[in-house]
């Protein structure tokens, strides 16, 4: 069996090495480039004729269409997800390699071990804490919706967990400081103010919902560091919601262009005097 890796870039040149190193074990890396105007491009092809680069533009809001790209491109039964923001223990590739290898291996679907860091913080009180994360498939079992922003991909089959959390892992260790942070977080408010697929109703709801997910979760008993970690995530779907109402009810620019003339003209008539 032959596995592709998803891996779409901008301005990684930082950070794509490490990912690509993690990815060697695979029989091809799909690299999305969106026009990067850093070396991630070239670092990308000094790992070798495996590494497959497609490019796409990048826009100010997120585009769903990195993942279409990827489907055309992708040669491999089986698929894993990655970012440059993920690195992967040797034992877990090695582990996933022997098990989709098998001739008679049932499952479509693999939840791998995972630690989500952010902003340097690992903590099971942490908003974004989760133990297992759907990272591998098969090409086939994948579903796409081009009108959803977080959820592009769902996956169909039969699902196998690779159980072993003390042994190996995948790490994302993404939002390095705060200004990334924001930055990646305004291309998706961006996105998910143009979408239909959202109502300011239902958004919300949602800023609710995860207001009681952080008490649920007790980050506040991490100090500091649980207190930024709630505001930082909960700062993400109060300020979709602000995103969603500017795109159905904000009239901000066409009220001041209506004030500046307004006033012009008021001063037009007052030089007349």
């Amino acid at each position: 069996m032959t596995i592709s890796a998803f891996l779409p870039v901008f301005n990684e040149e930082a950070r794509i090495s490490h990912a690509l190193e993690s990815l060697q074990w695979c029989d091809e890396i799909i690299v999305i480039d969106k026009n990067s105007n850093d070396r991630t491009r070239e670092i990308a092809q000094s790992f070798g004729a495996h590494v497959k680069i497609v490019c796409m533009e990048n826009s100010e809001a997120y585009d769903s269409n990195e993942w279409q790209l990827f489907i055309d491109n992708c040669t491999s039964e089986w698929v894993i997800l990655f970012t440059a923001s993920d690195v992967l223990s040797p034992i877990l590739a090695k582990e996933i390699r022997t098990l989709i290898s098998k001739p008679d291996f049932p499952f479509d679907i693999l939840d791998v071990p995972f630690r989500r860091y952010v902003l340097g913080i690992d903590s099971p009180k942490s908003p974004w804490h989760a133990r297992f994360s759907t990272k591998v498939m098969r090409k086939s079992s994948i579903i796409l919706d081009m009108k959803d922003v977080h959820a592009v991909a769902r996956f169909s089959g039969a699902k196998y967990r690779l159980e072993n959390f003390e042994k190996y892992h995948m790490y994302h260790l993404t939002h390095e400081n705060v200004d990334k942070m924001m930055s990646n977080h305004i291309r998706y408010w961006r996105a998910e103010g143009k979408s239909d697929k959202f109502s300011m109703g239902a958004s919300a709801k949602g800023v609710l919902k995860e207001f009681f997910r952080v008490i649920y979760k007790r980050s506040f008993l991490l100090g500091y560091d649980g207190l930024m970690l709630m505001f930082a995530y909960l700062s993400y779907f109060m300020m979709s919601f602000v995103y969603k109402w500017e795109a159905k009810r904000g009239n901000g620019q066409k009220c001041y262009a209506d004030i500046r003339a307004q006033i012009s003209d008021e001063w037009k008539n007052f030089r007349k005097l």
